[in-house]
């Protein structure tokens, strides 16, 4: 059975991994010489957090990687106990390593675990720093004690740029011998907003589907809103026309996802002949709303409430 493109094509080490220059440079240079310190990497999902750490794993620790290092889903494995055996007892295992070189730990989705569990890994790094150092990973480090964080270097990861992710699909369809257009990765990329696993995964599944990557194809797998449909409730909230504004609203939520509803409603705006002052407050709602969703609130009064704000500035 053939791996999935995310796997296939994952790097094996730093000088493969693409995007977020500086920190892949800082690596390159611990993997040199050793003595990594404990560290919190922070950023939005695919953006090869837990790839540079493996790669940086791989190249300190060459051989000894696979009794060195262990890699731990923080939230799955979340709780105290995880932290008082599983992690304290690799901390414990003997390995021979040279001078400067240290066992890793690898937390991803650190802010998942409960406080107590973070309080409990604080005693432990500082216990152990001697021959084991941490490295975590978090999309946002807000639910992370200070604790944690004043003892780690902290690596802000940033969204991947296009040109960088089109390069990357460019080359695997090449190796994969998949017929594609141009226009149809950009698209994906578009979509795929900097997250380099997700482009790869909207990848696979088009070529899965029907072997070959084009705009057709790409927009039914994405199922993204024509510009048309929100160019119309655009007008439709201008001109205030209430009722035809939340019956069209009804429909498109119920074709489409709310995140890439809103992401498509913001690139539509963002063009839109409208007034500065106006436009700006618009996007402003869109972020706030944005949020909310991310947070967990009920898309469809979310969106309700957005377009009685847009209603109210326009």
């Amino acid at each position: 059975m053939s791996l999935p493109f995310i796997e296939k094509y994952r790097p094996k080490i730093l000088k493969d991994v693409i995007g977020n220059t500086v920190i892949i440079k800082q690596f390159k240079s611990i993997a040199k010489k050793g003595n990594m310190p404990h560290m919190l990497l922070v950023g939005p999902p695919g953006t090869g957090k837990t790839t540079s750490i493996n790669c940086l794993a791989r190249e300190l620790l060459k051989d000894n990687f696979s009794d060195a290092f262990l890699e731990l889903n923080a939230s799955n494995e979340r709780g105290i106990d995880v932290v008082r055996n599983k992690i304290k007892d690799f901390c414990k295992k003997k390995v021979t390593l040279p001078d400067g070189i240290h066992k890793i730990i690898f937390l991803d989705e650190v802010e998942s675990m409960t406080t107590a569990a973070q309080q409990a890994m604080r005693r432990i790094i500082e216990q152990y720093a001697y021959n084991t150092r941490f490295s975590m990973a978090c999309n946002s480090s807000n639910q992370l004690i200070e604790a944690i964080q004043s003892r780690c270097t902290i690596k802000k990861f940033s969204k991947i740029k296009i040109k960088y992710i089109l390069k990357r699909l460019e080359n695997i369809c090449e190796l994969e011998s998949i017929k594609y257009e141009k226009k149809a990765l950009t698209l994906i990329i578009k979509n795929s907003k900097g997250d380099m696993r997700k482009a790869l995964i909207i990848l696979q599944t088009i070529f899965s589907t029907y072997n070959e990557i084009n705009l057709i194809n790409v927009k039914k797998v994405i199922n993204i809103p024509e510009n048309q449909i929100l160019e119309e409730l655009i007008k439709l909230i201008l001109k205030k026309e209430n009722d035809l504004i939340f019956n069209k609203l009804e429909n498109v939520l119920n074709d489409y996802n709310p995140l890439d509803l809103l992401y498509h409603l913001f690139e539509v705006i963002k063009i839109y002949d409208i007034d500065n002052d106006i436009k700006l407050k618009f996007i402003n709602e869109l972020a706030s709303t944005e949020i909310k969703l991310l947070n967990g609130a009920l898309p469809e009064l979310q969106f309700i409430s957005l377009f009685y704000k847009l209603l109210e500035l326009s």
